[in-house]
């Protein structure tokens, strides 16, 4: 490697950091402040939804899919949005309504490609009813602490997978779909994410930290397999739309890590898991 390639590698690893040390803080103050800081997490969801399925129909595009357009875009952030008013509107409703009207725009389009109406669906499971968990999840009992878990729980996934796989890294665990993943980088960022969750869990018992779910040693670490795992899923799942796509990112709004595709893949995945663990 040549010394300039090095230092535009130094640089976009700083890049990625700086980024990172902002979008972090930001995130928990929206999730610990009283009422979700009075409706901006409710607002940064449905924008981060709006970004994810544009990125979405970006991705289609690319492929020569023609999609639902503007009318699934707007469907998937509506859904997402409804994950904030759970208590007095049904999600699951909303998704049904929207999942309906994207049909409808394929039906009356005159569009008979299966692949089309098929990926138009999907965009709007994915970049919709996949976030508005997240807003459910914080609407539920210890919901601070259940976002705050699950923010750790995927952040160590990501680092452990990175770092291990980096250092140890031999055994390819997708080579078609992402040629840089690993087995041994896989089951680093699953031992991370358990050992950080673990070390979450013992903080709160010794800070009596109100907010936090009273859950077991066990169920903590059971849920942070169970996230580890899904996020992984979901890193894989967007590298197969980016590679049947073409591109490297799915956007660049966030400098250092692509698009909000790139960014919350393991968190779209990860975050249902966690509700219905929670919840049932």
């Amino acid at each position: 490697m040549s010394d300039v390639s090095k230092k535009e590698q130094g640089g976009g690893y700083f890049v990625r950091v700086s980024t990172a040390l902002i979008l972090l803080p930001s995130a928990l103050v929206l999730v610990w402040l009283p009422g979700g800081a009075y409706g901006g997490l409710k607002v940064a969801v449905a924008a981060a939804a709006l970004t994810a399925a544009y990125e979405y129909a970006g991705l289609l595009k690319a492929r020569g899919i023609a999609g639902a357009g503007r009318t699934a875009i707007i469907a998937a952030t509506v859904v997402a949005f409804s994950g904030g008013f759970a208590g007095r509107v049904d999600p699951g409703a909303v998704l049904f309504g929207a999942c309906a009207v994207v049909c409808a725009v394929h039906v009356f389009r005159g569009d008979v490609s299966i692949s089309s109406l098929s990926a138009s669906v999907f965009g709007v499971v994915y970049t919709g009813w996949f976030p508005a968990h997240f807003l459910m999840l914080h609407a539920a009992a210890n919901g601070t602490g259940l976002i705050t878990l699950l923010i750790v729980a995927v952040i160590f996934t990501d680092s452990g997978a990175y770092f291990v796989g980096k250092r140890f890294g031999k055994h390819k665990l997708a080579p078609v779909i992402s040629p840089n993943k690993t087995w041994e980088g896989a089951f680093g960022g699953f031992a991370f994410a358990i050992a950080a969750v673990v070390g979450l869990h013992s903080m709160h018992n010794a800070m009596e930290w109100e907010g936090f779910a009273d859950w077991s040693l066990y169920r903590c670490a059971m849920a942070a397999a169970l996230i580890s795992i899904t996020a992984q899923i979901g890193d894989l799942t967007e590298s197969i739309l980016k590679r049947d796509a073409g591109v490297k990112d799915s956007g660049t709004i966030f400098p250092g890590h692509g698009g909000a595709l790139d960014r919350f893949d393991g968190f779209l995945f990860a975050t249902p898991v966690l509700y219905y663990i929670a919840v049932f």
